[in-house]
């Protein structure tokens, strides 16, 4: 079975479909301002595929994510975030 940082292609694939165009939006105007990433988002990208995505930039867009959904994250959430997907997971446990 195919894994996408330690989550399976099948959980990937069920919140593409349930993905807020909202959060969606808001998601792609973050990357914009952190990483000037003009392209469409998708739940598999990352670091690997935003060019700018390193360390410091992490905290940026974990900074910006907080201050745009008026939520604080824990320390294993900002750990958890390895791709747009993750983000969108935990912003719906937050209630956004």
């Amino acid at each position: 079975r195919l894994t996408f940082h330690r989550r399976p292609v099948e959980r990937v694939r069920f919140m593409q479909t349930a993905a807020p165009p909202g959060i969606v939006s808001e998601l792609q105007e973050i990357f914009a301002d952190i990483f000037e990433h003009d392209a469409a988002l998708d739940l598999g990208t990352s670091p690997e595929t935003v060019v700018k995505w390193d360390s410091l930039g992490h905290i940026a867009l974990v900074r910006s994510i907080e201050d745009r959904f008026s939520i604080a994250l824990s320390m294993d959430e900002m750990m958890e975030i390895q791709t747009v997907g993750d983000i969108i997971e935990v912003l719906r446990r937050h209630g956004a």
